[in-house]
């Protein structure tokens, strides 16, 4: 018996094309040396459009500090940074491209 096996398709979606598509916004780029060692810091354009610059730096800040004190702490399943910003939760997701500050709707 021959079986047909479909081809997988992945699609990439990628940093730089999310940023162009106005889905992704860059923050505190200026800063990247400085906050992230160069690695981008982006902003979903809901949560951009909704929080101000000082606060997309609270959460980044909550989050620098929960990372070097809490994070160790937890089992690697649980080591997901969620916070609050105008009553709504924010997550902020580190992979290999970049930091991104999002609403869970976002994602």
């Amino acid at each position: 018996m021959d079986e047909e096996i479909g081809e997988v398709i992945s699609v990439v979606y990628s940093l730089e094309q999310a940023i162009e598509d106005g889905v992704l916004v860059e923050v505190f780029k200026n800063r990247w040396n400085e906050l992230s060692q160069g690695k981008p810091i982006v902003a979903s354009a809901n949560l951009f459009n909704q929080v101000s610059l000082a606060g997309l730096l609270e959460i980044w800040n909550e989050y620098v500090e929960w990372r070097k004190n809490v994070m160790p702490t937890l089992p690697e399943a649980d080591q997901m940074f969620v916070t609050t910003m105008n009553s709504e939760k924010v997550w902020l997701l580190e992979d290999g491209a970049a930091f991104t500050m999002m609403y869970p709707e976002d994602y």
